[in-house]
């Protein structure tokens, strides 16, 4: 569990490794995402830029579903099209 009580279930890294998504359950219930950025500025540190950690689904699915409609690296990039084809495909919680 980190500092905002998320259980972080999925994190999917950029090519480049400084974009990242992070798909977790809330203490609440229900499961979210967010979008992150590492700028050297900030020591490498992961930064929320998308402001999407608000909302939540019924499933781990809709939540990676929401993300691929509006995070669009998320879909150019193979190895993170892999990884949310196996959350919408198989890991429907």
């Amino acid at each position: 569990m980190n500092h905002r009580g998320w259980i972080v279930v999925e994190s999917i890294v950029s090519g480049d490794c400084d974009l990242c998504v992070d798909f977790f359950e809330g203490p609440g219930g229900g499961y979210g995402f967010e979008h992150f950025r590492a700028d050297p500025e900030d020591g490498g540190r992961w930064t929320a830029v998308g402001g999407y950690a608000a909302r939540r689904y019924a499933t781990l699915n809709a939540a990676a579903e929401a993300a691929s409609r509006v995070i669009p690296w998320l879909l150019s990039q193979t190895q993170a099209q892999v990884s949310l084809q196996r959350m919408i495909g198989t890991l429907k919680r």
